[in-house]
């Protein structure tokens, strides 16, 4: 196989010739994607949320876990009412090729999750709690048989550590639902017409605010801090932007949507396991969540490295008239 024919086959995720036909299928999909999911959350979902009956909640939290599958729905009706079908879907399994970009997408978010816990408790000791006492305490007022301390944490622990390894797929449908909207077919088009940096920003920009109505109902970061839910907005949008820059960069380096659903499935279920070891669980502006902005260091750190990257040394489009 030639080189040319390699480069193709790895990289052709991204884009198409045709500007208008790609417009055309940007808006159809955030139409889609914004318009389904922002309909059922402001006219079912909140509602529910909001109605303090606790049957109504749950299956309301039901329903936005389900929701996580939008962009996916709305990348593949996009495609079927432009004839685009599944070109350019990224899923090839090219491990062999780019094993290290597949083991970072399996590995790498998990150690930035626990890199930046560490560093907020290096910040924050008094707040460290080996004893994960208020974790004992919840577990077993709510867990049903008590259980002493020394086997929850021991339990606790074991999982946390299998699921360094399983992690990655944990949460994978809801990864897909997200990485193959936003990352496999968002990204590949506005990559097209903004170029590299610019798209990567922009699909993670975007894949934050499309949280935007749960933000405002403080299904994340809460209700209690000032600026309520503006800020709340902004730092959801920042974070997706960051965290989407690190997707982006597996995405588009590998042609293969696999390694950005593999990070986000291990950042979504390592995300709140560092809290267990506070005694007040920690801030979600400030950590030991990811999502704060001293335990977000590292993941910010490697944004930026791959977007500086990205920068010098973009992916070159495949020549297509799909």
């Amino acid at each position: 196989m030639t080189d040319v024919s390699k480069n193709k086959r790895r990289h052709d995720l991204v884009g198409v010739d045709n500007k208008q036909v790609e417009t055309k299928r940007l808006i159809i999909f955030l139409v889609l994607c914004f318009g389904v999911a922002w309909l059922m959350e402001f006219f079912a979902i909140i509602p529910m949320y909001k109605s303090q009956d606790v049957e109504m909640v749950k299956q309301a939290t039901d329903m936005i876990s389900q929701m996580m599958f939008t962009p996916a729905i709305a990348a593949l009706i996009a495609r079927l009412l432009t004839r685009e079908g599944l070109v350019k879907s990224g899923f090839q399994l090219n491990f062999y090729e780019k094993k290290f970009l597949f083991l970072f997408g399996w590995f790498g978010m998990t150690v930035l999750t626990f890199l930046g816990a560490v560093i907020y408790f290096v910040v924050f000791k008094d707040n460290f709690d080996p004893n994960m006492t208020g974790f004992v305490e919840s577990y077993n007022r709510n867990g049903g048989e008590p259980m002493d301390a020394v086997n929850i944490v021991a339990t606790f622990k074991t999982n946390l550590l299998i699921q360094v390894f399983t992690a990655p797929v944990l949460d994978i449908i809801n990864a897909f639902g997200e990485e193959w909207g936003f990352r496999a077919y968002l990204l590949p088009k506005l990559y097209r017409k903004t170029g590299a940096v610019c798209s990567m920003i922009l699909s993670g920009l975007i894949s934050g605010l499309w949280y935007a109505p749960l933000v405002a109902i403080g299904y994340y970061y809460g209700t209690d801090y000032k600026g309520f839910p503006i800020v709340g907005i902004i730092s959801m949008c920042i974070f997706g932007m960051m965290t989407g820059i690190i997707y982006s960069y597996l995405c588009l380096r590998t042609g293969s949507i696999f390694p950005s659903i593999f990070a986000h499935s291990s950042l979504s279920v390592m995300m709140s396991q560092a809290a267990m070891f506070s005694f007040d669980g920690g801030s979600f502006f400030i950590g030991p969540a990811p999502t704060g902005i001293l335990a977000g260091i590292p993941i910010i750190i490697t944004a930026v490295i791959f977007i500086v990257d990205m920068a010098r040394n973009p992916v070159k489009p495949s020549e297509s008239s799909n």
